[in-house]
């Protein structure tokens, strides 16, 4: 019996996207017919190894995309495989069956499956993978006919206890907090809906219509102008100029309002000069994947162009991206320690500056909705937020008033 050939395809329509990506295809041929997959995994051509059909190593995710190809590949052979093997007929048209096979029999099959081979940023894939992680704690066999109101109380019961407790080393152990619970929740319904729109689920017995989980407003960490100026003079010599490249990412998420992915991220071909003036004009990495529009950041007119100093600081060393690697997790640790140079007393961390670019523009007076979309919420009322901050604010202020 003959078996299939099956080759990866790198833009086999010879056609970018608007973000410069191209789709990888699976192409299929057995006994004279031929069969398109799309992957669902794209790349930019200059990632790309047409030689050896794969992601080359200067892609900052090559290892787990290529891991992703290879467990493609991997799906089809023995999906094939299955059939020969039991002597069954196995026609090309059958592989469209491959991920199919696995969709009745759990949910948590079906949230596993689904993950692998989504487009998520490695970091949410991570998030929901720790949902996945803590829902096969609980039950690991959850049928598509159980997801109903009583198994999530039941799960949320269940995450609440002892069993689920945080444990420290050398520290006792702390029950997991509201928001953590609610991320958990949070992300099932995301493959509930998933399930529903695959007709996996009935929408008619869908439990989130009656179940909810409540979300607490953390406080959100900023710094005053003062203490940005702090941080901006912060010196560090000797053995503070490790941290000297955590300063500046930092600092230029300030000036740009940008997440620290799309810091990481940014490449030149991100500066755009539009009528006299460069713009960052980038679609944020956790919005790569959808129709929402790129941010769009006047870099010379925000903090007078101290943004751009910064590209041109790092981008002289000419790295793939305009700044060096570093993890999210590094950059906090060096901030913390940045912090204390600095005379600020306050937990800051990466993040921070994000929220420092929101209520710093507030403070000065810009428009709301300019705010919006510089920091590129989709939501007005996510911007809101820090406008309640803002009264805040102004409350303390006044407050120092000798009247």
């Amino acid at each position: 019996m003959a078996k299939t050939l099956i080759n990866i395809r790198y833009n086999r329509r010879n056609r970018l996207d608007k973000n410069g990506f191209a789709s990888i295809h699976l192409e299929l041929r057995l006994n004279g017919n031929r069969k398109i997959i799309d992957t669902k995994i794209k790349g930019k051509p200059e990632f790309w190894d047409n030689s050896k059909n794969r992601f080359k190593s200067s892609h900052p995710n090559s290892i787990q995309l290529n891991q992703r190809l290879n467990q493609i590949l991997t799906d089809y052979e023995e999906f094939e495989l299955s059939f020969l093997n039991s002597k069954k007929p196995f026609f090309i048209d059958m592989f469209d069956d491959v991920y199919k096979k696995n969709d009745f029999s759990n949910f948590n099959e079906f949230f596993k499956l689904e993950l692998e081979n989504s487009n998520l940023t490695e970091a949410t894939k991570k998030n929901h993978k720790s949902t996945l992680n803590r829902l096969n704690q609980f039950n690991k066999n959850i049928p598509m006919d159980g997801i109903n109101f009583e198994l999530l109380h039941d799960f949320e019961r269940f995450v609440r206890s002892s069993k689920c407790d945080v444990k420290f080393k050398n520290q006792p152990s702390r029950k997991l907090n509201q928001n953590t619970i609610y991320k958990y929740f949070k992300n099932i319904k995301t493959y509930v809906n998933l399930a529903i729109n695959k007709d996996l689920i009935d929408i008619n017995q869908y439990p989130f219509k009656k179940f909810k989980v409540k979300k607490i407003e953390s406080e959100r960490q900023y710094l005053t102008p003062f203490e940005i100026e702090k941080i901006e003079n912060c010196i560090l010599k000797n053995d503070l100029e490790k941290y000297q490249l955590a300063k500046d990412l930092f600092l230029f998420s300030v000036y740009t309002g940008l997440r620290y992915s799309d810091v990481m991220s940014l490449e030149i071909s991100n500066i755009v000069f539009v009528n006299g003036e460069n713009w960052i004009i980038k679609k944020a990495v956790k919005n790569i994947n959808t129709t929402e529009k790129p941010v769009k950041i006047p870099i010379e007119t925000l903090f007078n162009g101290k943004a751009k100093d910064i590209i041109y600081k790092y981008y002289k060393l000419g790295n793939s991206n305009i700044f060096p690697p570093a993890t999210n997790q590094h950059l906090n640790r060096c901030l913390k320690k940045i912090a204390e140079e600095s005379k600020i007393n306050k937990q800051i961390t990466f993040h921070s500056a994000r929220h420092t670019t929101a209520t710093y523009l507030l403070y000065k007076g810009a428009n709301i909705t300019t705010v919006q979309k510089i920091l590129g919420h989709t939501k007005i009322t996510t911007t809101q937020i820090y406008g309640h901050i803002m009264d805040n604010t102004i409350l303390n202020d006044l407050k120092a008033i000798n009247f």
